[in-house]
């Protein structure tokens, strides 16, 4: 994703060079003529220009590698990886950009070479106007496709940022807030009763479970052979469960609510070995039409046959990339356990943590004491979407910062252009805004067509991208649309002559004038 980005950007730098390039050939335009009269022929003015237009492009080189030396440290934070950058030892990345810097400055200095080289001496010299005919069209498709790119990425920015929001906010099922999950060592044994007795004495500790599996984890465990109750029968059942081993404390914990039917109870003897709980994803997949109905029947898996004793409502045990699965909770006895899940009680964070380790140290002296929160692992899910923003983000911003240095060299040619014109539209009373929506309504109607192109390409490939997200936003289409014209364009209003009252007459005035001047010139 960086190195297209990175060649987007190099795209429309390309662009702006030929743009504003050919916008100052016109100022150039008596020292092509002096030089032809000097007997300059005009492979030589095109090797003088091509050959600035590469020494542009190894000026940019160096300010590169510099750039490239002081941001590298960054880049290995924000990637993870370590990068480093040795002229010596990497020649062959050196000779590769060399290279490039060579290609993309005869590619970006073709065009602007051969206008100026083509300029007539005799035109020149005598002091008229330099048009560049037919080249206009070229110039108008260079700034759409840059403005098209820099669209694209903003849109982009804007639906990441949309998806992150949606990531954070979305209601999981469980709640993940001030969660503390440690590894569960066997070394507890018979002794997790004191434990858990302990911990619980402090106020800062709301509660304390246990698991095979937690949260933000992925679902790989099953057993297959479901048997569920069909009628009065026990009747097979093709829907595959993946299972979490459970203690009685567990969905408390995590604020897991129960849909129908109870929680494993300590009090019931038959629950640490001959109890089921399921979600409701697997209720609706085996077939029961109402959860009640399923409560405290039989119900076999894994070659345990059992009673369903209860259905808890369905949340988000893997990231939203994943659908909810169906699932089957066993009493810890049957499956064992790994993780123990602490639930910090009110704002005593920093308390309850001391506490915990406190009694850790006491009962588990040779083991470390190493804990994680929730929030932490759940961010890191979608670690790589936060980083896509991030990186939209930056590079929209370049990208748009650029485009418009390339709209600015457009504009600043076509003014220069029609400076004869603006002079008589003056002194026939035309006003400033009059004149000034004269210039802008090309450049205007530019950014609108690379809006049209821009917006059904982002379309396709952000629906791809949420598409990799089994929940994900709907695309605002018109709040994405205002924030990607107001960041170009800013507050638009409707421009109307200083002269004119409500009728035509001075708008068709304007509109001949515009035609009579631009013919004489």
């Amino acid at each position: 994703m960086m190195s297209v980005i990175g060649a987007f950007i190099v795209l429309i730098a390309c662009f702006n060079f030929i743009n504003l390039s050919t916008a100052m050939a016109t100022k150039r335009s008596k020292e092509v003529g002096l030089r032809k009269v000097a007997g300059a022929f005009r492979n030589q003015l095109i090797g003088q220009y091509l050959s600035e237009s590469v020494m542009i492009a190894f000026f940019a080189l160096v300010i590169g590698f510099l750039a490239s030396e002081a941001l590298l440290p960054w880049l290995n934070q924000f990637t993870g990886k370590h990068l480093s950058l040795n002229v010596i030892q990497s020649w062959r990345l050196v000779v590769g950009v060399v290279g490039f810097a060579i290609l993309v400055g005869l590619l970006a200095g073709v065009y602007p070479a051969f206008v100026v080289s083509a300029f007539k001496p005799v035109t020149v010299l005598k002091g008229k106007q330099v048009s560049v005919k037919g080249k206009a069209s070229i110039r108008k498709v260079l700034v759409v496709a840059q403005f098209g790119i820099s669209i694209f990425l903003l849109i982009a920015t804007a639906i990441t940022f949309q998806q992150l929001g949606y990531l954070n906010n979305r209601d999981l099922g469980y709640d993940r807030g001030k969660v503390i999950t440690l590894t569960y060592y066997n070394l507890l044994g018979q002794n997790y009763d004191s434990f858990y007795n302990e911990m619980t004495k402090s106020s800062s500790i709301k509660n304390i479970g246990r698991s095979s599996r937690i949260p933000t984890g992925r679902l790989l465990d099953s057993q297959g052979g479901l048997f569920a109750m069909k009628g009065d029968s026990l009747v097979q059942s093709a829907v595959g469960l993946k299972y979490i081993g459970v203690d009685d404390q567990f969905f408390d914990t995590y604020g897991i609510e129960m849909a129908a039917g109870r929680n494993f109870s300590k009090s019931i003897p038959t629950d640490d070995t001959l109890a089921f709980v399921i979600n409701e994803a697997a209720a609706r997949a085996i077939g029961w039409k109402t959860n009640e109905e399923a409560i405290n029947t039989d119900f076999q898996y894994g070659g345990t046959r059992g009673k369903l004793i209860g259905i808890v409502k369905d949340f988000h045990f893997e990231s939203l990339h994943q659908r909810v699965v169906p699932m089957v909770f066993l009493p810890n006895k049957q499956t064992g356990v790994n993780y123990i899940a602490v639930k910090i009680s009110g704002d005593n964070i920093t308390e309850g943590i001391s506490h915990l380790e406190k009694i850790w140290r006491n009962m588990l002296p040779g083991r470390p004491f190493e804990y994680q929160f929730l929030d932490e692992r759940y961010n890191r899910l979608y670690e790589a979407e936060q980083k896509e923003g991030m990186l939209f983000t930056i590079f929209s911003g370049m990208a748009i910062f650029i485009a418009c240095l390339g709209l600015f060299g457009l504009a600043t040619f076509n003014t220069m252009q029609r400076v004869k014109e603006i002079g008589i539209r003056k002194v026939l009373g035309a006003s400033v805004p009059s004149i000034l929506r004269l210039l802008s309504k090309e450049i205007v109607i530019l950014i609108v067509v690379a809006n049209a192109i821009a917006w059904p390409v982002a379309w396709i490939f952000m629906n791809k991208w949420l598409d990799t997200f089994a929940y994900h936003i709907n695309m605002d289409i018109l709040g994405i649309f205002i924030f990607s014209r107001w960041c170009y364009h800013g507050r638009v209003d409707n421009c109307e002559c200083a002269n004119h009252q409500g009728g035509d007459d001075q708008s068709c005035q304007h509109i001949t004038l515009r035609i009579i001047t631009t013919t004489k010139l």
